[in-house]
């Protein structure tokens, strides 16, 4: 006869049986692993990841097995579900047995339980053998025994419940009650939300949308000589600019997890922290870039190709180049140049190449007080350098000269793109208004600056330019002498 809820938590002390994937993290092992494979070796990657196909065509043992062997996960800072997780320590301070059996390869299981030090058995797939459903029942009776709890999130857990004394329910809480016959008690139920509309604005990265403002900035410049409907064609661009850039975003965080979960603030976001599984990132990803690439169908086939030139430099930036020192920042400058050329393939005439130039000039500055902060700030807190980014303490220095150096050859160019192109072309009436936006470039700028070296700047200056007052301040001046030179 099977035990009641309140004697199984009272007056009992049944093993209590633990599932990994989805139950006591909040990710899946196996997806991090194979994402952590594609990162890892930027030249081979993908051909690594290609060689593993043999091993799965061996049974999925085998192939977890493989891909394991090729990479270590870092076991350490996976998202746990805490509730759980609590519960469980509490269990094991009462006495009660504890067992970690789980779908992931053997030695993933062994380093979960060496790491939290409360399981008195790990057991994972291994010996071509996938330990999951009927299979990890079987070696549940045959190791542990014929009465236990079990703890699991998935239909396939069915058998499982069914065989156990009591249910412990995590996840989708009222899918799994279907699973659970009506004789058997559910002990415990730790519910994880399903990612709402807030989580998923929040891996889209919805506030960098502003960033692709700048496809506005070419027509905008030459709207007396643009040709009809040309604003219409921005938008749309911006729109498909905005989907290719969430879907980037969401690949960078992918492929950043370990990075990310190393991060004081970077550790919050929905991927690392656990709120979205890995498997539906990599869809989203998808649907976005499909979606993006369909608006695109409407745009000249010179904007479509900046379009898709950005996706493969953002996607290079996010396997391998943001790794290498000084190539990162000029990778960052030039993607927002390339947001700015994109706009202006929607005109007739050809880009301009000293805005251009300033636009390079303008965000290499910017993209090096982004590395700038994020270096101070770990050399603040003991630090000895960003390995992931290839730079050490030593490079503050150069990052503060080259930054300066770059924000004030911005400004020579924006003066020779006033007194060389937008002086003789005569479109602007009152064109002596520009120079009003000199010196509100050049106080940003050194405002800038001055943040920084006293560390009081976010490790984005663009979206703090878009949050500070005093930055708001100076654009709508610089806006208004725009218009008003018009």
């Amino acid at each position: 006869m099977s035990l009641t809820a309140a004697s199984i938590n009272e007056a009992t002390l049944l093993p209590l049986v633990v599932d990994l994937d989805g139950t006591l993290t909040l990710s899946d092992t196996l997806h991090e692993s194979c994402l952590a494979l594609l990162k890892s070796v930027p030249q081979t990657g993908l051909s690594a990841c290609l060689r593993l196909l043999p091993h799965l065509r061996a049974g999925k043992a085998q192939f977890k097995r493989a891909v394991a062997e090729a990479v270590v996960l870092d076991h350490e800072r996976l998202p746990l579900n805490a509730d759980l997780l609590d519960w469980l320590r509490q269990e094991h301070r009462a006495g009660r047995p504890l067992y970690l059996v789980t779908a992931a390869d053997q030695s993933i299981a062994d380093a979960v339980a060496g790491h939290l030090g409360l399981f008195d058995g790990a057991f994972g797939s291994g010996e071509g053998v996938n330990l999951s459903g009927a299979r990890k029942l079987a070696l549940i009776r045959s190791r542990i025994g014929e009465r236990f709890l079990y703890a699991g999130d998935a239909p396939v857990d069915a058998p499982l419940f069914a065989a156990a004394e009591g249910a412990i329910l995590v996840g989708n809480v009222k899918r799994l009650e279907a699973l659970i016959p009506p004789d058997k008690p559910v002990v415990r139920r730790f519910s994880v939300p399903v990612p709402g509309l807030l989580t998923w604005m929040r891996a889209f990265r919805l506030p960098h949308w502003s960033k692709n403002l700048l496809v506005f900035i070419a027509p905008l410049l030459t709207i007396h000589h643009a040709p009809q409907g040309v604003l219409a064609q921005a938008f749309l661009l911006f729109l498909a600019m905005g989907f290719l850039a969430s879907a980037t975003y969401v690949v960078n965080d992918l492929l950043d997890l370990p990075a990310d979960r190393r991060h004081p603030r970077k550790r919050l976001r929905p991927f690392a922290s656990g709120a979205i599984p890995p498997r539906q990132g990599v869809v989203a990803a998808g649907a976005l870039i499909l979606l993006s690439f369909s608006l695109a169908l409407a745009l000249p086939a010179s904007a479509r190709l900046a379009l898709l030139g950005y996706a493969a430099v953002t996607l290079a930036y996010s396997f391998f180049l943001k790794q290498q020192a000084i190539v990162d920042v000029f990778v960052l400058a030039g993607l927002f140049t390339l947001r700015i050329l994109a706009g202006a393939l929607l005109l007739p005439a050809a880009p301009s190449p000293w805005l251009l130039t300033f636009s390079m000039f303008f965000f290499l500055g910017l993209a090096m007080v982004k590395r700038h902060a994020e270096l101070d700030r770990v050399v603040r807190e003991g630090g000895s350098g960003v390995a992931s980014r290839g730079y050490t303490a030593r490079d503050l220095p150069l990052l503060l000269a080259a930054g300066v150096a770059s924000s004030f050859a911005a400004i020579v160019m924006f003066m020779i793109y006033l007194i060389g192109e937008q002086y003789p072309n005569g479109m602007y009436r009152h064109p002596g208004l520009l120079w009003i936006m000199m010196p509100v470039l050049l106080i940003f700028v050194l405002r800038v600056w001055h943040l920084t070296i006293h560390g009081r700047m976010n490790e984005d200056p663009v979206m703090f330019a878009l949050k500070d007052k005093t930055s708001l301040a100076l654009g709508a001046l610089a806006l208004g002498a725009l218009v008003l030179a018009l």
